[in-house]
């Protein structure tokens, strides 16, 4: 799914214009400051010039996220809220947190959150660095746009980023990996959190 405009943008105009309010996940009370699961799901792209379903990603015998490799097999996730994390937004459902592979304490991390702003950069799988306040480069946004969208926050916990079109509006990976490369230029194509049965 492509967008040209911030998350936040939409989905405050989508929520004005239909209304719709969401409430608050109630597993966590209004005094913790660690992170709790808000969503669950496989993580996913929605690739090609007329899409038609989420594709889930892969994890490699290295515990690297790749794309369009049978062998690496689709893994749950869950998206976790921090609530010390700033601009938090429940009613709109949409937080900034971490992404745990589920049943675990590891994170979906990028490995090289201080290659150039345009990346690329790559993810893996790894150890969630804080329970209350994750690093930068386990910090993620999740906006109800138009489907559950999910980008990077980025280095600078300011961006939205996400996985890199190779013109045809798949991801693109790298050469010999197939390592999903993530990175914005003019654009970004999000990530999704996609439960079983969407799939």
């Amino acid at each position: 799914m492509k967008f040209f405009t911030s998350t936040s943008s939409l989905a405050l105009l989508a929520t004005a214009t239909y209304g719709a309010v969401i409430p608050r996940a109630n597993n966590a009370t209004s005094t913790s400051t660690a992170c709790y699961s808000v969503h669950t799901g496989y993580l996913t792209v929605f690739p090609g010039t007329k899409p038609s379903k989420h594709v889930p990603v892969g994890l490699n015998t290295q515990n690297q996220v790749t794309y369009g490799v049978d062998s690496d097999q689709k893994f749950l996730v869950e998206l976790q809220m921090c609530p010390s994390l700033s601009d938090q937004a429940p009613n709109l459902d949409r937080y900034n947190g971490r992404i745990i592979k589920s049943g675990t304490t590891d994170c979906v991390t990028v490995s090289n959150p201080t290659a150039p702003d345009n990346g690329p950069f790559f993810l893996e799988v790894a150890a969630c660095q804080s329970d209350t306040q994750p690093p930068a480069s386990q910090q993620w946004e999740y906006g109800d746009d138009f489907g559950d969208v999910v980008f990077w926050k980025g280095a600078q916990e300011n961006g939205e980023i996400g996985w890199t079109d190779d013109g045809q509006s798949n991801p693109t990976v790298e050469q010999g990996t197939n390592r999903i490369e993530l990175g914005c230029a003019n654009t970004c194509s999000s990530f999704n959190i996609t439960p079983e049965d969407q799939l």
